[in-house]
């Protein structure tokens, strides 16, 4: 097995806590039953908090907050890495996209 990183990411900026409840709640779930049907083969999974930093050499600057958060997974091979982030809510649902890369030691 490999491990792959998969990064949410939001076509526009999210502010979850100006977002209705009961929207929040839907999201939620959705989010919570595509991670949950990774099962063992996730090593590691969290959400990012709105109001992130990008640093520079130029300094430190508002992010586009276009990161909404990732997952470690083990998978056989890239593509069934990819099969899992063509399920994710954002992409379904067309609110964003997932970025897919192989990790590796050093």
């Amino acid at each position: 097995m490999t491990k792959y990183i998969l990064v949410y990411k939001s076509k526009a900026p999210l502010d979850w806590s100006l977002l209705p409840k009961e929207e929040v709640s839907k999201i939620v779930e959705a989010w919570g039953e595509w991670v949950g049907s990774m099962g063992p083969m996730r090593k590691d999974s969290m959400p990012f908090k709105f109001g992130g930093k990008s640093v520079s050499y130029e300094g430190t600057n508002e992010a586009d907050n276009l990161l909404n958060g990732f997952a470690i997974i083990d998978a056989k091979d890239f593509d069934e890495a990819l099969s899992f982030a063509k399920n994710a809510p954002s992409v379904k649902d067309d609110t964003g996209s997932i970025e897919v890369y192989e990790a590796f030691g050093l």
